[in-house]
């Protein structure tokens, strides 16, 4: 049931990871009972419909963290749990960092822009849409799917009120954009390095069989941690270049570290504060 906007991957039994055109991914995990929505999306596209293709169970929607990528389709779902910690940064996409996203697509898409939106795409419409309810969620919460247990657990790093999923059943970790080939920590609103590693390394003692991350289609294995904190070990300034984000324009730097065993993962790419390279 593939559509112009959405590609649908079956990545495990009753799992499937949704890919929509405009490079976030979010992922639905069906109990006998429930399913699990992980994250929204920009919501270009009615992602309600494409769900609603797959199960037809009472749904739990949750947000990975407060970006807009993962955050922009809340307002198609009754309500939808987040991290509290996330508030500040949720609402500050919505309403500050919203039009500049568009205004990023328009600029690098030009008249291919309906590629990632429908040609009866509503922008004024569109940054009005809030979401209906947004819920609290816990530190370790269990999302009981019936015959499969879905775990929350905070992991502050890409921001401070980010948190992965854990699906007890088939062992997969959904790691938003906290655990991937590329990790972005460099915002005001992201964790310290300290922090992401103290939880990257709790997290290796979960029973995780495979990562599943927000904007790839891959299944990574969980010895990804390993080579992430070990970016972090040997990342220093003077083995950094400058990194500069191409929407907000803040500055940071650039750490690239070398990864062997690993299918379609030749490095780990680590953003990170410190001090700014000069020339």
């Amino acid at each position: 049931m593939d559509t112009k906007y959405f590609k649908i991957h079956t990545i495990a039994d009753h799992i499937y990871h949704i890919e929509e055109s405009a490079g976030a991914c979010t992922s639905l995990i069906v109990g006998e009972t429930q399913a699990l929505l992980i994250d929204t999306g920009y919501g270009f596209e009615d992602l309600h419909k494409i769900v609603r293709g797959l199960t037809d169970l009472p749904l739990i929607v949750v947000n990975t963290h407060g970006h807009l990528d993962h955050t922009g389709g809340n307002y198609l779902f009754k309500e939808v749990y987040i991290n509290y910690t996330d508030l500040p940064v949720y609402l500050w996409y919505q309403s500050v960092e919203k039009p500049k996203f568009l205004e990023k697509f328009k600029k690098d898409y030009g008249d291919k822009i309906n590629d990632i939106w429908p040609e009866d795409f509503d922008e004024n419409a569109y940054l009005n849409k809030k979401a209906l309810h947004l819920v609290p969620l816990e530190n370790h919460q269990q999302f009981d799917l019936g015959g499969r247990s879905v775990e929350a657990v905070f992991l502050p790093g890409h921001t401070k009120g980010s948190v992965v999923f854990l699906d007890h059943k088939s062992g997969l970790l959904f790691a938003g954009d906290d655990i991937s080939k590329t990790v972005w920590i460099q915002f005001d609103h992201s964790a310290t390095l300290e922090e992401y590693k103290s939880g990257l390394d709790r997290l290796r003692n979960y029973p995780i069989t495979g990562i599943v991350t927000s904007h790839l289609t891959d299944v990574f294995p969980k010895h990804l941690i390993d080579w992430i904190m070990l970016a972090m070990m040997h990342a220093k300034p003077e083995k950094s270049r400058l990194f500069v984000h191409p929407r907000t324009g803040q500055k940071a730097l650039f750490y690239r570290e070398k990864v062997t065993g690993i299918e379609n993962v030749h490095s780990i790419r680590l953003v990170y504060p410190g001090e700014v390279l000069v020339g």
